[in-house]
């Protein structure tokens, strides 16, 4: 399509010169129109990279022309077709425009005067305040998970160290999982999905509950790996939910709450300080 856009754009060029059939930018010469709509040859400053190769910018500015010419069609065919009420897009506009200069503005002042640090006992305490609106929505458990491959060695040592308390024996054990296991997580301290969990060993208990009432070590094989679970504790779905476990909920809920006090105590300054200073009437 390139070459007889090019070749229509310099019979263009050559009638312009010879006529003045356009009333419009001046010396700007239209590369295409649509019904009363122009695209001038100034339009397309700028959609060509630097570094182009020309074959490429012939490609770019035809597809350009291409979409536009499109588009202006579409607009021409809405605009026949819809009420005068359904065009009256200004107020529209207007309150668009308004609303993304003050949230513009608004987030700046956010970035530079929010106070985003938040104490453990200020998370605390409001967990506690707020205690009944964490509860769980499914089992969460803390623990130890171990996958071995059939001939890793010393396999007993990981029977009685994936029990153990004594910090000696869970060191031992990260060492050893570090050298010999498929996968693991030792991080006891944090909870995990039970049923994140059970997409890692190949079991499918029917009754989670029942099970993590009922089981505190479990160990299977299946054709390539050994697979070791020791759940250190666990929390029921419906329970109250452990603060560690909703401390990134809690910090965002205590953040959003600043951010909305300062917003609001910024409107209200700059609303007073326009009534001191005589900025605005309201005409009855």
């Amino acid at each position: 399509m390139h070459k007889t856009s090019i070749i229509l754009f310099f019979v263009i060029s050559g009638l312009l010169s010879s006529c003045n059939m356009f009333t419009g930018r001046g010396s700007d010469q239209p590369v295409a129109r649509v019904k009363n709509k122009y695209l001038y040859k100034s339009d397309l400053e700028g959609i060509i990279s630097p570094g182009t190769h020309p074959s490429d910018s012939a490609a770019i500015i035809d597809r350009y022309i291409e979409n536009w010419v499109r588009q202006q069609i579409f607009v021409a065919e809405a605009e026949q077709n819809l009420s005068d009420d359904r065009k009256d897009f200004q107020r529209k506009v207007e309150d668009y425009r308004n609303s993304l200069i003050i949230f513009t503005y608004e987030n700046q002042l956010v970035k530079s005067k929010l106070d985003t640090v938040i104490s453990p006992e200020l998370m605390a305490e409001y967990y506690e305040k707020h205690k009944d609106e964490f509860k769980l929505r499914d089992n969460i458990v803390q623990v130890r998970f171990i996958k071995l491959p059939l001939d890793a060695p010393n396999v007993n040592q990981v029977r009685r160290f994936i029990r153990s308390e004594n910090e000696e024996d869970l060191l031992a054990l990260e060492e050893y999982s570090l050298n010999h296991a498929a996968s693991f997580y030792l991080e006891e301290e944090s909870w995990f999905l039970f049923s994140d969990i059970l997409r890692d060993i190949p079991i499918n208990p029917q009754n989670h509950e029942l099970f993590l009432r009922n089981n505190r070590f479990l160990e299977r094989n299946d054709n390539y790996y050994r697979y070791f679970l020791y759940i250190k504790d666990f929390r029921l779905e419906g329970s109250p939910s452990p603060i560690a476990y909703q401390s990134d909920n809690i910090r965002a809920i205590i953040l959003n709450k600043r951010k909305m006090d300062l917003i609001n105590e910024y409107r209200q300054e700059i609303y007073k300080q326009a009534v001191g200073n005589g900025t605005f009437e309201i005409f009855q």
